[in-house]
């Protein structure tokens, strides 16, 4: 079983990043992430998409993930094993 909470795509790219909660699934599409930023320790990732603010929490560093995000490579993120919260924005 993968130790990381989330999936590395490896070949190719999928059109949406798969992000399953705890309350449901969600399925983002890439075009839509934007201000994608991290703590200086990487214990924290934050991005604006379609669904509103996307904020991740996590003990040990996400650069990994960070990284793989830059490049698009992400199929899935486990949000029922790291601290996910979903803010939407108000239109």
């Amino acid at each position: 079983m993968n130790q990381n909470p989330w999936v590395e795509m490896r070949d190719g790219r999928a059109p949406r990043l798969w992000l399953s909660l705890p309350e449901g699934n969600l399925l983002i599409s890439w075009e839509t992430m934007k201000k994608i930023r991290a703590t200086s320790d990487f214990l924290n990732i934050v991005f604006e998409c379609e669904y509103g603010i996307i904020t991740f929490f996590s003990s040990e560093p996400l650069r990994e993930l960070y990284e793989l995000l830059q490049m698009e490579m992400v199929r899935k993120i486990d949000g029922t094993r790291l601290a996910v919260k979903v803010d939407e924005i108000p239109e």
